[in-house]
């Protein structure tokens, strides 16, 4: 992630980074060939991919890889499986919208992916109690971060947001784990808006953390992005989330 954040990184040297380990490679270039990415193409070495895709969209592979490394090591809870399946949809509805808010869209994508980083933190160091918090019905997020502070001090956005500065994430991610369950102001630019929607989008496509059913209002969340992509939002819905199924179903048959 640092390699890739520099301007002037030869792509050779990105190359040698991956090459490094043979099995992260592998699930790379396993990667780069998921609907995912859906290359015209079969990719069939680092360097191609490197080349093809770009230095923003191996970063954008690494950072899913690493992510779900870091969830399936040891015991896979259902609770794990569904916060990964949360983040994962987050990051490909940012992706989407990254289009239409004139962002970059791989940016976005690991916005969306790395957001509730907290939250997978706290599942992971504590599992038994956060699973308690997550099976408590009727519990808006507001509640959520009060009951996280009375049991671990410190909420997820707060926890997500220290983690990233430590692993020296850009400060607007940062920022996105900090804020992602503020309302943003209508008009308001940047990556909050993008992840704010995404993040509740994506509960109403049955990707929610907790695995329970969320109700919500896909007009009255669109609210938050400029009007091409609110419009475009509100029209899509349903293909939307039929989609973001799809692919976290191929991502995850190609990392098995």
């Amino acid at each position: 992630m640092l390699l890739a954040a520099r301007d002037d990184v030869p792509l050779t040297r990105v190359e040698q980074v991956l090459r490094t380990d043979a099995a992260f490679a592998s699930e790379v270039l396993r990667l780069a060939n998921s609907p995912l990415i859906a290359t015209r193409g079969g990719i069939t070495s680092i360097l191609q991919a490197v080349a093809l895709l770009g230095v923003d969209h191996i970063k954008k592979l690494a950072t899913t890889l690493v992510l779900r490394t870091f969830l399936t090591t040891g015991t896979v809870r259902d609770s794990l499986r569904g916060c990964w399946h949360h983040n994962l949809a987050t990051a490909l509805i940012c992706e989407r919208l990254g289009h239409s808010v004139h962002l970059d869209s791989e940016t976005c994508y690991t916005a969306g992916l790395l957001h509730d980083i907290g939250r997978l933190a706290l599942l992971r160091t504590y599992p038994g109690k956060y699973e308690r918090i997550l099976a408590v019905k009727g519990v808006n997020d507001l509640d959520l971060l009060q009951l996280e502070k009375a049991e671990f001090d410190i909420d997820h956005c707060q926890a997500g947001a220290w983690i990233l500065e430590q692993w020296e994430f850009p400060k607007e991610l940062s920022q996105v784990a900090s804020l992602h369950h503020r309302r943003p102001a209508n008009g308001e630019l940047g990556l909050l808006p993008v992840v704010y929607a995404g993040c509740r989008i994506a509960d109403l496509s049955g990707f929610s953390v907790g695995n329970q059913r969320v109700s919500g209002d896909i007009a009255e969340i669109a609210d938050v992005l400029p009007d091409k992509a609110r419009q475009q939002v509100i029209g899509e819905f349903d293909g939307l989330a039929e989609e973001v199924a799809f692919k976290i179903n191929a991502i995850e048959c190609a990392l098995v």
